[in-house]
């Protein structure tokens, strides 16, 4: 017997269509966007043999990295949990899935952004990529901002890297290529520290060894407005130099787009020296929406 596989998903920038059919690194899945006021959406896909864990594995971990890119380049709180499944006939079809089972959105709510598509993504080359991204994703939807500080501040760690030297550096030779809230910056409390020195030392193992400090150290104290306040400054910060730091360092640059292969058959996302060998057209092509109708749209 089949399994029908449901990976459920939050996402804060909406997509234009509530269905999309596509493949990503050999896996096929339909993505049903619901009435996010009641529902996560989901991504469903057919696993052949309902006893098969490790292609239940992969099918997951795919789809967190397909999900992880989503979230990067729309720059979109999305949140992502394995809902289980049900068994079907082995000759059922992707085309006539539907969602079977429902979980409750988990992203804290921050306004939600509409008119968006999955058209685009970044290419996931490397290891490093795919580990900065689901790192990024999972700061960027949590509604705990010392959890989101220690995830972002691990992404700066990818490769062995001595984040602090390389935050200290970027700061002083590339400050002007960083996305920084000058509020933000001029709101910390760095009292003649380095950036780098006062983001590890006075947030970063500030939070990791909150009962382990040593004396004339910096304390965090949770339940005081002034430390809620510093933290949410910092993590802002910190999220900057994450993201330069997976652009620069990382060198994420490339782009896949969604293709249908002479404009026929299943969708398929090809980076640009497919694109180039092979006769492709975009997959989804998004009409011009007025506000009306966006209105009218369950994701709004």
């Amino acid at each position: 017997m089949a399994y029908l596989m449901h990976i459920g998903f939050d996402n804060s920038s909406r997509i234009w269509k509530d269905v999309y059919y596509f493949e990503y690194k050999s896996i096929r899945y339909k993505l049903i966007q619901n009435n996010i006021r009641k529902w996560c959406d989901v991504l469903l896909t057919i696993i052949p043999n309902d006893k098969d864990t490790k292609a239940m594995d992969y099918a997951y971990m795919n789809a967190s990295e397909f999900l992880s890119a989503l979230s990067w380049e729309n720059n979109s709180q999305v949140k992502v949990r394995n809902l289980g499944g049900a068994g079907i006939p082995d000759n059922f079809k992707l085309r006539n899935a539907k969602c079977r089972i429902y979980s409750f959105p988990q992203v804290p709510f921050s306004g939600y952004k509409v008119g968006y598509d999955i058209n685009r993504i970044p290419e996931i080359e490397t290891v490093e990529h795919r580990d900065a991204l689901i790192l990024f994703r999972e700061a960027s939807s949590s509604n705990n901002d010392y959890l989101a500080f220690l995830f972002f501040w691990q992404v700066i760690e990818i490769g062995k890297n001595d984040a602090v030297g390389w935050i200290n550096k970027a700061y002083q030779r590339k400050h002007d290529k960083i996305r920084f809230s000058k509020h933000d910056l001029d709101r910390l409390h760095l009292i003649g520290k380095k950036i780098g020195n006062y983001l590890y030392d006075d947030c970063r193992n500030a939070i990791a060894h909150i009962h382990k400090r040593e004396p004339g150290k910096v304390k965090i104290k949770i339940d005081t407005p002034a430390d809620n306040t510093r933290i949410i400054l910092s993590t802002r910060v910190i999220k900057d130099f994450a993201r330069f730091y997976i652009k620069d360092k990382l060198q994420l640059q490339k782009k896949m787009w969604l293709v249908r292969i002479k404009g026929k058959g299943f969708s398929v996302f090809a980076n640009e020296d497919f694109i180039k060998r092979n006769p492709c057209v975009i997959a989804y092509k998004k009409p011009s929406l007025s506000l009306e109708q966006m209105k009218k749209k369950r994701w709004h």
